[in-house]
């Protein structure tokens, strides 16, 4: 009988080809890394739109795998909120120069809560992650610890020095009033994108004077 041999079945090692971490051009440190996610993520959000974007096409833009965004970022609003940070930064800077400035205080704070909705509104980055399509994402992540963090910092000893003066309430606490600025803001932010498009700055700077302002402030009948 003739013996059949049957030869051995070829094994075919196919080289499975991986985007290069980093493009092959590896950040010099963590901080670097970081830059160049958030860069990744906004020019994401500027083709994709804010609520389209997905960690994986952070990844991809970064060319790097999703586990590195996480490694740096937690979740996909923690990525938001450091590109929003990051975007206002010129902003609370102005904010801050304008409560460091002389005069009352309610005038400080006016000047500087109008200042910083005027140029959120003038901004083009801003004004992408606070279109009506990117509006939700957006105060989600301006609720997040970074940003919500360095607001407090900068108003904080303001507040404190307006309630030693006697100019502010003395029961407000000082990180309660910055959450609530925050959330004025972009109230005001979001009505005049969606519904009151060609309300005027003036007559929102009135809108703050006489109805914002007077919340924190010390009645001047209480006054010492």
């Amino acid at each position: 009988m003739e013996n059949i041999v049957t030869p051995r079945r070829l094994r075919v090692s196919e080289q499975v080809v991986r985007p290069a971490s980093w493009g092959d051009q590896p950040p010099v440190d963590d901080d670097e890394a970081r830059r160049r996610l958030l860069d990744a993520a906004e020019a994401c959000y500027e083709r994709r739109g804010v609520s389209r974007t997905t960690v994986d096409d952070i990844a991809k833009e970064a060319s790097v795998h999703r586990t590195t965004v996480y490694r740096y970022f937690g979740t996909r609003d923690d990525v938001l909120a450091f590109v929003l940070l990051r975007e206002t930064a010129d902003v609370i800077d102005s904010a801050e120069r304008a409560m460091l400035a002389d005069g009352a205080f309610g005038d400080r704070l006016l000047d500087a809560l109008d200042g910083a909705i005027g140029a959120v509104e003038q901004s083009r980055w801003l004004s992408v992650l606070f279109s009506p399509d990117s509006l939700t994402m957006t105060v989600s992540a301006a609720a997040s610890g970074a940003f919500r963090d360095r607001i407090r910092d900068v108003l904080r000893p303001h507040v404190e020095a307006g309630k030693a003066s006697g100019d502010v309430r003395e029961q407000l606490d000082p990180d309660a009033v910055a959450d609530w600025l925050v959330r004025v803001a972009q109230m005001l932010l979001m009505d005049h994108l969606t519904t009151r498009p060609d309300e005027t700055r003036p007559q929102r700077r009135a809108l703050l004077r006489d109805f914002v302002i007077p919340g924190i402030l010390t009645p001047a009948r209480e006054r010492r």
